[in-house]
């Protein structure tokens, strides 16, 4: 058999050209934990190689990872941590807000004439705390709304993770970029202009990757893959309030 990440022939478990494993094929739910594992207890080279990779073209970049070529790419879910713990610390270090501390802020000013507030406000704080975690667990709502949303182009669930890891990880690197912005212009521009980069550089990606449907389909998909993803985002948390009013009542 030939390398999936360099076409190379293969006799033993690796690729004496690359060092790739053999044995690589589609993301399942049995490589998904080894891969979850692996972020875990190992950073991987090609950090750099990675961002430049998801700017210019992530479509391609994604399609090779998710067929199979991923010596050069670093791993999803390392990328994701690595980048969002940039993020989190750059916010702490200038004393800026990360997106979430802004959600955070805009829900409970508009939620201060509802008797949930308080419910809210454990749940939210908890996230706000916990960024890196939040992010993980925010990760898979998101990824089931984008598989929905693109249920017909052939990706799994899994896959879709992995795609939204790569994707979520870039949006840190730049969030990291406008709070450095803000921190050193002193200039709210760079906070807003955040917010629309998340949403433009998902159109981007998904633009790319899922180039076999019509332009208008590919935009109408990912604004409905942020409509699922609130929409299941306000379940979990309402269903999280009512669980906290049960414990406080029991």
């Amino acid at each position: 058999m030939n390398c999936k990440n360099c076409g190379n022939p293969v006799e033993g478990n690796f690729c004496a050209h690359c060092g790739q494993s053999r044995q690589v094929g589609r993301i399942n739910f049995s490589n998904f934990l080894q891969e979850l594992s692996t972020t875990v207890f190992q950073i991987d080279r090609g950090l750099f190689f990675t961002i430049w990779e998801m700017v210019v073209r992530p479509g391609v970049s994604l399609r090779n990872f998710l067929k199979g070529k991923r010596k050069p790419y670093f791993k999803p879910f390392a990328f994701l941590l690595t980048l969002s713990t940039v993020y989190f610390l750059l916010a702490e270090l200038t004393d800026q807000s990360t997106w979430l501390d802004d959600f955070y802020s805009g829900w409970m000013s508009g939620a201060s004439d509802f008797d949930q507030e308080s419910n809210a406000e454990i749940v939210l704080a908890w996230f706000v705390k916990n960024y890196r975690l939040s992010t993980l667990f925010l990760l898979p709502i998101y990824s089931f709304a984008s598989f929905l949303s693109f249920r017909k182009f052939g990706y799994n669930y899994l896959e879709h993770i992995v795609i939204n890891s790569y994707i979520t990880g870039q949006q840190a690197l730049f969030y990291s970029l406008c709070i450095l912005g803000e921190a050193i212009f002193q200039n709210e521009f760079f906070e807003n202009i955040s917010i629309i980069f998340s949403l433009g550089y998902t159109i981007w990606v998904f633009w790319f990757l899922f180039n076999q449907a019509k332009p208008s389909g590919r935009v109408f998909r990912t604004l409905l893959t942020y409509l699922l993803y609130a929409f299941f985002g306000a379940i979990l948390l309402f269903a999280a309030m009512a669980i906290i009013t049960i414990a406080n009542k029991a």
